[in-house]
């Protein structure tokens, strides 16, 4: 996303910050037209689970298989607040993906999950996701 406006990345609000005790997850959204995306999750507030994992999954359909293909962020005791960044190229055919998350039976923890799309070559992105406001880029400084 290096040199990148806003309006040229899709922003894609997976999950809403809540606090979670369960295993589950987001959504299927189609990622077609897109060659590199960027999980974002963010570990607000001080969760009483000791580790919780974020898994990206993609599938060829979009109510297929989901399968993990290595993008994970692991949220642990040591980092249990910030935000955690994995980005991935969308270099296969499945162009289904969604997030699972898993809180291995250690409490609870309120997380967001976020994904950011950007191809190489693209016009401005025209509909960005519902729980997105995109502002204008300053030029300059």
């Amino acid at each position: 996303m290096l040199g990148k406006s806003g309006s040229t990345i899709k922003y894609l609000v997976a999950l809403s910050s809540t606090n979670l005790a369960v295993i589950g997850s987001t959504n299927a959204s189609n990622f077609a037209g897109y060659e590199f995306a960027t999980l974002f999750v963010l570990a607000s507030s001080a969760p009483s689970a000791q580790r919780y994992v974020v898994n990206v999954m993609r599938s060829g359909t979009s109510g297929g298989t989901f399968a993990n293909f290595g993008a994970s962020v692991a949220v642990t005791a040591k980092n249990l607040r910030g935000l955690h960044v994995r980005s991935f190229s969308l270099d296969s055919s499945a162009n289904w993906y969604k997030a699972s998350y898993d809180n291995n039976n250690t409490g609870s923890g309120t997380i967001a999950i976020m994904f950011g799309l950007d191809a190489g070559r693209v016009a401005p992105v025209d509909t960005q996701d519902a729980d997105v406001t995109l502002y204008s880029t300053v030029l300059g400084g």
